[in-house]
């Protein structure tokens, strides 16, 4: 019985070899420089997905009580700027543009790096990212609408993950990841 088993898993151990060793630094620089492309351009934040939160105050003040779609709820125009990393780290990549909503424009930034469900897994968004104003610090008082985005619907501030469709260059969706937006389809 004992060299019965031992003849078990001297093959077993045979056949299992161990998996090759990935370099992540270089897959999620690799992830984030084939998204980086496509987020370049002017886009329509088509329809804007809301996830109706009860005790969110910002919705209360919108009167959000139910799930709501914002549609055409303003433009963006993003581009490539130079990276905030000393070291031009090729896992981030960082945009800079401009977000017009209602009569008003307003700098905005944020930085890709790649989602960890998509490094590790080969699944889901590619990249990761928290959308930001770009104010120079202290260089103004806070508008009524820079207040609506920010505070009462959550899209400035908050962490998104983004998604592309290989070879399709005019969409990307963004999931929100902590506060009431839930999705929010872009258009070229």
């Amino acid at each position: 019985m004992l060299l019965v088993s031992g003849l078990l898993f001297a093959q077993c151990s045979r056949t299992s070899e161990p998996a090759p060793k990935v370099d992540y630094d270089q897959k999620s620089a690799k992830i984030v420089q084939a998204v980086s492309p496509v987020v370049v351009g002017d886009w329509t934040l088509r329809r804007v997905h809301i996830t109706a939160q009860p005790h969110n105050s910002g919705q209360r003040e919108l009167g959000i009580v139910r799930d709501t779609t914002f549609e055409n709820l303003a433009t963006l125009s993003i581009q490539s700027a130079p990276s905030r990393h000393s070291s031009g780290d090729p896992r981030y990549a960082h945009f800079t543009g401009l977000l017009r909503f209602r009569t008003k424009t307003y700098p905005i930034q944020f930085e890709l790096s790649a989602s960890p469900q998509h490094l590790f897994h080969d699944e889901g968004p590619q990249a990761v990212f928290l959308f930001e104003y770009n104010f120079p610090v202290g260089s103004h008082l806070t508008e009524p609408e820079e207040h609506l985005l920010q505070y009462n619907l959550g899209l400035i501030g908050d962490h998104f993950s983004l998604e592309v469709v290989p070879g399709q260059f005019n969409a990307m969706t963004w999931r929100g990841l902590s506060r009431g937006i839930d999705k929010i389809e872009l258009v070229k």
